[in-house]
């Protein structure tokens, strides 16, 4: 039983399409620090409990909170209602946060009967023509009205009229186009530009495991390697440290993007690539395989209770290494594709993983501060780094041979000895929020971190100094940082929902976008660079043209 003056609240916190689990944290002061420690996201609602059997209201003042509160963060939905034709009236039309104007059109098709793939067009009690988005209001009344082209003679001498493939819909859909009775992707497929090459990897981990392509028609596996039937794919600036300005060109919306990979019900939080397989995980607690060579849907591996935050693999031992917001590190095969072993030792959410190359150490960072190092032969702890930070550590990344870099919700970097387990240097000056990404240019001899403080740095990896920053590289936090794999190109993403390209010395060259969330991660692979987002989607974009 706690103490009476233990600084620790209880909450009992229902996520969304989750039980209900214990989360303990200090007295909360205000109300966005609670929802940053319980990583509620913008597009989300913290509900409490008024009393134990009371009705959940949103908490809108830190005064509503008590100890031992029920809790239960939800997504506001939105709705409209559609009639057509004078004989459907008032059919709802629902969404969440995230869903794309073509999959509300094609709700509205679906609710009103009408072939998936139509043009459409919504119209206001006073004939006002409405354009379709996510951000229609609530409650809104249309009326459907398809839009046909001119009657055509039928192959029986009759006429019929064919309905056309909307505009909205052209670009992302995977029809194939030399048949005309080819059916529509479902929603939760992989959507292709149809002027995109296929993706190839580095190196086949398909051709040599027959089970991995026997997945194709088993898509989804639970950790204890048994299928489950699911549908196919579906600031300031130190002395001496210069300053870059972000300039360059914005692409048009799609331009480079050749492939949107969606399924995932949840945020897409983290990516992962060994050989010529993606791996993709997601606040809905499963991790999604895509197949790099066609970029398709294979399987779904399931068995996390909490968000799959980070991930990473091995091809020499054919493992990948998943860390959740259930405060575990999965360990799958990846000849089976089942789960081989959970290890447990963090007391809070597993936020990255490394695994240093060269070696079988497997590197983890977590919100409780602590820096652990596992055996991935014996798949044993090695040792523990407690408090390693102040606050939350967000990432670990091997820099070069002999030591790995460390960043943290408390804003610094730390560099560590992948030999002695201690800490090198704490690398100055810090940027003035939580760091939140690096990326590693080995051959150049440099590293990049991003930052809540909405800034990019370049260091030094031999003296440790940081020579260069774009202090608001970003309208907005900065989440996530990749370099192309020819070190030409530096990618950084962040709550704006943009995606940047920046030559190696922070010149802004592009803006890519499309995404309609914030971006969560960023993974460069050959040729192409993947953007997980919160919108649920995986992007694929071209990128020779910065190589």
């Amino acid at each position: 039983m706690r103490s009476p003056s233990s600084s620790l609240w209880r909450f009992f916190v229902q996520y969304p399409n989750r039980e209900q689990v214990l989360r303990e944290l200090p007295k909360p002061q205000n109300v966005s620090g609670l929802r940053e420690s319980l990583e509620v996201f913008d597009d989300q609602q913290l509900m409490v409990a008024e009393s134990q059997d009371g009705p959940f209201v949103l908490v809108e003042s830190i005064d509503q909170l008590y100890d031992g509160a029920s809790l239960r963060i939800t997504v506001p939905r939105r709705r409209i209602f559609v009639s057509l034709n004078g004989h459907l009236k008032n059919r709802p039309v629902v969404w969440y946060p995230g869903a794309a104007a073509e999959q509300i059109e094609s709700a509205v098709c679906k609710a009103c009967g009408l072939p998936n793939g139509t043009a459409i067009e919504l119209f206001e009690e006073d004939s006002t023509s409405v354009v379709i988005s996510a951000t229609i209001p609530n409650d809104s009344k249309f009326t459907v009205v398809p839009q046909y082209p001119e009657t055509a003679v039928g192959s029986t001498g009759g006429t019929s009229r064919r309905q056309p493939e909307s505009p909205r819909r052209k670009r992302c859909d995977l029809r194939d186009t030399r048949t005309a009775t080819t059916p529509t992707v479902p929603r939760s497929a992989s959507v292709r530009n149809a002027a995109s090459p296929p993706a190839r990897g580095t190196q086949s981990l398909m051709a040599g495991s027959s089970s991995l392509r026997a997945r194709s028609s088993t898509p989804q596996i639970n950790s204890s390697g048994r299928a489950i039937s699911r549908p196919n794919s579906p600031t300031g600036t130190s002395a001496g440290e210069e300053v870059a300005q972000p300039s360059g060109r914005v692409s048009a919306p799609d331009e480079h993007c050749i492939h949107i990979l969606a399924g995932h019900t949840g945020f897409v939080l983290s990516l992962c690539t060994v050989g010529d397989v993606l791996f993709t995980g997601s606040q809905d607690c499963n991790v999604m395989i895509w197949d790099l060579n066609n970029l398709q849907y294979i399987g779904t591996l399931t068995g996390h209770r909490g968000f799959v935050k980070c991930m990473a693999a091995t091809l020499a031992r054919k493992m990948l290494c998943s860390g959740s917001q259930d405060k575990t590190i999965k360990i799958w095969s990846l000849e089976t594709f089942s789960s081989t072993k959970t290890l447990t030792g963090h007391v809070s959410e597993v936020n990255a993983v490394e695994i240093l190359e060269g070696t079988d150490i497997l590197v983890s960072g977590a919100e409780d501060r602590s820096i652990r190092v596992w055996d991935l032969l014996s798949l044993t702890q090695v040792t523990a780094i407690e408090q390693a930070h102040t606050s939350g550590i967000f990432t670990v990344i091997k820099l070069d041979q002999g030591n790995f870099v460390s960043a943290s919700r408390d804003r610094t970097m730390k560099v560590w000895s992948s030999s002695t387990w201690q800490s090198c240097k704490t690398l100055a000056p810090p940027h003035f929020d939580c760091v939140t990404g690096i990326a590693v240019s080995s051959q150049r001899g440099r590293f990049f971190s991003v930052s809540r403080d909405k800034s990019v740095r370049r260091w030094d990896a031999r003296s440790l100094e940081s020579d260069l920053q774009v202090a608001s590289a970003h309208g907005d936090w900065l989440s996530a940082v990749s370099v192309s794999p020819s070190e030409n190109a530096v990618f950084t993403g962040g709550k704006d929902s943009v995606v940047k390209v920046w030559n190696p010395d922070l010149h802004c060259i592009d803006m890519l976008q499309g995404h309609r969330g914030p971006i969560s991660a960023l993974l460069s692979v050959d040729q192409q660079l993947f953007s997980a987002s919160h919108d649920r989607t995986i992007r694929v974009w071209r990128m020779s043209q910065y190589e």
